[in-house]
């Protein structure tokens, strides 16, 4: 009967721990819904938020790639960099993809460590 307990109780935990959602950055004055849906910027939704994307790039650093997937939504791009570090890449300007794209558009690039924390948030011509 003891065993059966604790089998329950891992198996309780275990259903918890996987149903965990990471819970979007809360950002005021942004509008996480109306950037997710502009992919690769072709809208020209982001382009409309870069002012305010530009104050707010500090609210970014030292998230998981989650949660910054959960507040951006999944990144137009994904880059591999040396030791195990990998950068997410959102077009805010239209992408060259894009039927109005431009050839070098305005980017929000975000670096994550091995460890899985944003280490850096800039801004680019791609």
């Amino acid at each position: 009967m003891n065993q059966s307990l604790y089998l329950l109780f891992f198996l309780l935990i275990g259903v918890l721990l996987s149903c965990c959602k990471p819970k979007a950055k809360d950002i005021p004055g942004f509008d996480e819904s109306r950037f997710q849906a502009d992919k690769m910027g072709c809208e020209g939704e982001r382009a409309q938020m870069r002012e305010i994307l530009t104050q707010i790039d500090t609210a970014f650093k030292g998230l998981s790639q989650k949660q910054v997937q959960a507040t951006l939504g999944k990144p137009d791009r994904h880059e591999l960099a040396p030791r195990s570090q990998k950068y997410f890449v959102y077009y805010i300007d239209p992408a060259p993809d894009c039927p109005n794209g431009t050839e070098e558009p305005f980017t929000l690039l975000i670096r994550f460590s091995a460890l899985d924390r944003s280490t850096e948030v800039s801004f680019q011509n791609y």
